[in-house]
């Protein structure tokens, strides 16, 4: 799946995407493992903030620009 790097994440989302419970999720946020920005009670994760937990940073976003390149390529 495309992500991109500044789509926003529940904290249910980013628990199924991580394979871990809501729970632990939060546990995480708290504790400032994973980066994300509590809005109107909510938690809010990006996907960046996902990859950076992951430690894939830096090689999902070269993805993500060679994908907008194609996709930028295939409009002309």
């Amino acid at each position: 799946m495309i992500m991109a790097p500044d789509e926003t994440l529940s904290a249910r989302e980013t628990a199924e995407l991580l394979r871990k419970s809501e729970r632990q999720v939060q546990r995480y946020l708290t504790a400032g493992t994973l980066n994300g920005e509590r809005k109107n009670g909510r938690w809010q994760i990006t996907a960046l903030d996902v990859w950076n937990y992951q430690g894939i940073a830096e090689e999902m976003q070269e993805i993500w620009v060679k994908y907008c390149v194609r996709m930028a390529q295939n409009d002309v």
